[in-house]
């Protein structure tokens, strides 16, 4: 079995983006911009074959999955791998939006941390799964695995230079190492066609 690419998505819009709280693994649904976001990366897709969703455990991440994985009739799996970064109970649910690059004290795990179980999540759905993946996930893990796929360094004073927005699709090739090949397209800027050479 042989992974082709892996088609990343965050997250539609929740309401805690909206107010910029800290989510964390709070449940926050989609809001209605949210869905539309996720529905028409769901339209984008829909005819390339997808042979597996995985997804985050956590609910926005799964509701995501869920609208991505409709037309392709497939039944979404969760990965804790894939669960946003892990903050302090402190913070969550409160305004003030923590980052793990720039607010690491904030959080249970480092930066390396978060970077480690994203990758071992990837190798796990490469050893299970084929051909073409979506893999759901929340902001700062995504950051955390492109970092690795175009190996930009960890240094101790961070600032973002990969960081999806909601209800955006990156794609990693796999080929003799993983590629990025596209980065944070969404509903605002999507051509259908761009897809098309991973059908």
């Amino acid at each position: 079995m042989v992974v082709n690419s892996f088609f990343v998505v965050r997250h539609g819009e929740t309401q805690a983006n909206v107010m910029g709280v800290n989510a964390g693994p709070l449940d926050y649904p989609l809001t209605k911009k949210g869905k539309k976001e996720i529905e028409y990366l769901a339209k984008a897709l829909s005819e390339t074959k997808i042979s597996g969703v995985y997804s985050s455990p956590v609910f926005r991440a799964v509701e995501t999955a869920k609208i991505m994985a409709r037309p392709h009739k497939l039944v979404v799996q969760t990965l804790e791998g894939l669960t946003e970064s892990k903050l302090k109970a402190e913070f969550v649910g409160k305004k003030g939006r923590k980052r793990i690059l720039i607010t690491p004290e904030a959080f249970d795990e480092t930066r390396q941390e978060l970077q480690k179980r994203m990758v071992r999540s990837i190798e796990e759905i490469k050893k299970k799964a084929s051909g073409n993946v979506i893999v759901v996930s929340h902001g700062d893990p995504i950051t955390a695995l492109l970092e690795y796929v175009v190996e930009r360094k960890i240094e101790s004073n961070g600032y973002y230079v990969l960081h999806p927005d909601p209800g955006s699709v990156s794609v990693i090739d796999v080929k003799d190492r993983l590629e990025l090949v596209l980065f944070n397209y969404h509903r605002k800027l999507f051509q259908p066609w761009e897809l098309g050479a991973h059908a």
